[in-house]
């Protein structure tokens, strides 16, 4: 990572490890993390998800689990979805905090576009956390935006505006912008520069900066990842 102009560097290194197991009839998958900065001697956190109850139709209900401990903070969260005719409600509580969040989705029609709402109630924070996804161009780019409102203050904070296009197979272009903190973010996914490999190139620009020096500013950061 570094900036446009300046000297690269190392800053981190970070790895995911996942794999799909049975136990008994049910089946899971383990997911652990490596992060150097975070907990440079051992893993900074280990997931295990899978289905609690597997829906056999649209009509019956699912219930999925998640199950991550983090190492660095030695904490334990526990995600809890459970899924029916197209609505989807899931909890999330750990030890500390105790029940943290609460939220619902589901896929609305407005006029000739769908849109996946996912609203969702911060506990400790008393907000609400709304997030709407929309496809558009027959399913090539997506557009999204995500807002917490302040209960107490009634305002909005923390707004994100997001776009995603699919330049062609294997290629991804995304960006992302916080006015709050006029912060861009800009990255590509290319899966087709090396068989076996996605390489994701992203570049941080603030644009609060000095115009004269936006490169200065840039931060971009290159990632490989890969399967064995």
């Amino acid at each position: 990572t570094g900036n446009l102009r300046g000297e690269n560097k190392f800053d981190n290194l970070k790895a995911t490890w996942d794999k799909s197991v049975s136990i008994g009839d049910f089946k899971t998958l383990v997911k652990a993390k490596y992060d150097y900065n975070a907990n440079r001697d051992f893993l900074k956190e280990v997931s295990i998800s899978g289905d609690l109850i597997e829906a056999g139709n649209a009509d019956d209900v699912g219930v999925g689990y998640e199950l991550t401990r983090d190492f660095s903070n030695r904490n334990t969260n526990v995600r809890l979805t459970a899924t029916s005719r197209g609505y989807s409600l899931s909890a999330e509580y750990d030890p500390n905090e105790q029940l943290r969040e609460v939220g619902v989705s589901r896929e609305v029609e407005v006029g000739d576009y769908k849109v996946d709402v996912q609203p969702t109630w911060l506990v400790k924070a008393k907000a609400a956390r709304v997030k709407l996804i929309s496809a558009l161009n027959n399913g090539k780019d997506r557009v999204s935006a995500q807002f917490d409102y302040d209960v107490d203050g009634q305002q909005a904070k923390d707004v994100e505006l997001g776009f995603e296009r699919t330049l062609e197979e294997g290629k991804v272009l995304s960006a992302s912008f916080r006015p709050d903190k006029s912060d861009l973010e800009v990255s590509l996914e290319d899966s087709t520069f090396e068989s076996g490999a996605t390489w994701t190139a992203t570049a941080n620009v603030a644009l609060d900066s000095d115009p004269s020096n936006l490169l200065d500013a840039a931060r971009v950061t290159l990632k490989r990842s890969w399967g064995w």
